[in-house]
Parts: structure tokens; sequence; C-alpha cells
């Protein structure tokens, strides 16, 4: 262990930053997590804590006495504590870069800016790593991780499966679509709700199971409403992650569209334990997703190219599906898990220590 002071600086309270911040307590014995809410007017509260800062300013002065700071995303957290003193490790979101600095050339320069003075970054995909390089980062500091699942949960028992699938109303005879993602814009739900509009007219016996999370819902019943398809449609409240891990072995398949993705631990989730998937061909997803090896992938924001996707996977015979859905938990166990990951990220920043 330690003694250097480190602090891991995020504005995300989510599974990501979570695991994290559980790596990160044991590498150091002076460890700090500062997860922050910002608000409009500039200040910043630390959550779970009585902390407040004003401003950038004020976080830049309290990490004086870091040794190591560790931040995360680029654009929202990195950028502007880019300078100080101490070894800086930057942790890419994916969305900081394939969103942001790919949508503002004000983003791109602070970006450039901020990596000539980092020691390292932390990437889980090679486009994000190609980007980071064309931007000015040394290939060397560059730390390539898959933010892989966290563990290779067991596969539950068919009456388990039965029963889940019982919940949400989903008969063993009929074929479940689960669409596991929130419903924001950046995943694009509004391809799926087009193609399934499509697909159940010559697959009567699909129902899709959504999520009813994010600001892109009322859209959804709207548009499925509005076509007609309100009896191929599920919906379920958000789970907790044994129930989400359920959900996802009952499902027949899993369809994700976002219109960029690093590596998505709900498909390496999914593949993982057996279940096909069908997805959008963003840089992070053609990584897993070989088109009849590990899953079906259609363009980016192309309906009628799920629709082509979604009749592969429907017609073809079970041996083949299953071949494709051995291949794919082969390719995440072996390169993908997030044990592995860990410890490849662990290793990396130890000459830090």
């Amino acid at each position: 262990m330690s003694a250097k002071r480190w602090v891991f600086v995020t504005d995300r309270a989510d599974a990501h930053g979570a695991r994290f911040d559980r790596l990160f307590a044991g590498l150091s014995d002076s460890y700090e997590l500062l997860s922050l809410a910002l608000d409009d007017a500039g200040e910043i509260s630390v959550r779970d804590s009585g902390k407040t800062f004003s401003g950038w300013s004020a976080v830049r002065d309290y990490l004086k006495s870091a040794d190591v700071v560790i931040s995360g995303p680029l654009d929202s957290v990195s950028i502007p504590l880019s300078g100080g003193d101490y070894s800086h490790v930057g942790i890419s979101w994916a969305t900081d870069v394939m969103v942001s600095a790919a949508g503002s050339s004000a983003v791109r320069a602070s970006l450039s800016e901020a990596l000539e003075g980092m020691h390292a970054v932390v990437t889980d995909n090679y486009a994000t790593e190609n980007a980071l390089i064309a931007l000015g980062m040394r290939e060397s500091a560059i730390i390539r991780v898959p933010w892989g699942p966290e563990n290779h949960r067991p596969d539950i028992p068919p009456k388990s499966a039965a029963s889940v699938r019982e919940q949400v109303g989903v008969g063993q005879d009929q074929t479940l679509l689960l669409y596991p993602r929130s419903l924001e814009p950046h995943y694009d739900p509004m391809v799926f709700v087009a193609a399934l509009a499509e697909i159940v007219s010559s697959h009567p016996q699909v129902v899709a199971v959504l999520v009813e999370s994010g600001s892109g819902v009322p859209e959804a019943k709207e548009a499925i409403t509005h076509r007609g398809i309100n009896d191929f449609v599920r919906w379920v409240p958000l789970q907790s992650p044994d129930a989400f891990s359920s959900l996802l072995q009952a499902a027949d398949a899993v369809v994700v569209t976002p219109k960029t993705d690093g590596t998505s631990v709900t498909v390496m989730e999914a593949m993982s334990q057996g279940t096909p998937v069908v997805c959008s061909l963003t840089p992070g997803s053609a990584e897993w997703i070989s088109e009849g090896i590990t899953g079906w992938s259609f363009a980016v924001g192309d309906s009628a190219g799920l629709v082509m996707a979604l009749e592969k996977f429907l017609s073809s015979p079970p041996e083949e599906v299953l071949a494709v859905t051995s291949r794919a938990k082969r390719l995440v166990e072996l390169r993908a898990g997030w044990v592995r990951s860990s410890q490849t990220l662990a290793d990396a920043l130890g000459p830090l220590l």
C-alpha cells in the first residue's frame, strides 16, 4: 500500500464510477473519492457529504496536496482539472470523445490542451484510443481496458427463466426481445420502435420488453400507440443488478441501437450469459460484434437495417444461434471480463504508487 494521496474525481454516479472507486480504494491507503454534483450556478457539491466548492478553481485548490488525481469523464471533469501539479490520469467515458469532442471544435481544442499534461488516459475501445492519439495523446500513455461484465453469473435454471418471463408478461411460446437501455436520444430508441412495428407484422410471436426510464419514454409510448403495437410491448421499471441479470438470461435476444458507444457493458454481459445480441454497428461494438460470428448488426440509425438483422436472427436455426452465442461468450470471457481488465488497469497504474 502507498502513502501517496490519491483522489478520484467524477461527476458520474453510475456503475462504472462505482467499480473504479472500489478498484482505486484497494490501490492506496490514502485514497479519496470526490463524487461531484454540478449545478447551473457553478456551485459544486460532493455527494454523500457536506463538502461544497465554489467552482472548479476551488476544486483545483483542494487538490493541490494530492499526488495523483484520476478524473473522468474527460469533457466534464478532466478538462477543468488540467494543469495541476499532481500526476493526472483521465478516464474516458467514450461519449466525451465520440460525442462532445466530435461535435465541438472548442471541446476538441480544450481536450488536446488537457491531454498534453496528463500522465495517462484510460479508454475502453480502439476507436476512442485512436481519436485520443489524433488529438495529441502519447500512444504509450494510453491504457486500454474493456469495461466488461463485473463477474460471470451462473446460468439461472429454466424454471427461474420461465418465472421471469411470466413476471413481465411474456409467454414461453413468444420471442422476448429485450431493449435494455434507457430511452435517451443518444441511444436512438425510436429506431427500435420503428423496426418493431415492421417485424411483428411477419413475426407476431415477438414481444418487446422496454425499460421505462429516460427522457424519451413519452415519445416512445406515443409512437408505439400510433403504430398500433401496444400488444407487442411490455414495460418494466429500472431493475436491480440481479433482476437485470435474470432478465437478460430470460430474453431470447438483446437489442441495442446507440448512435455511438464505447464497450457496452450491457452488451458484454448479454454475451457472457449466452444471450444473442443485435446491435447498431458503432465503433465500440464493432470490436465485439462480428456479423454472424458473435451476433447480428446494422448501420447506426437504420431501422430497415435493424429489421433485416432481426430477420436473420429470427430465421436462424437454434443450433446456429447457439454457435453464435457460444463464440460470443468465449470472446468476452477471454478478453473483456472486469476481473481481467481491472487487474490490467491496476498494473498499469502501479508505477504511480
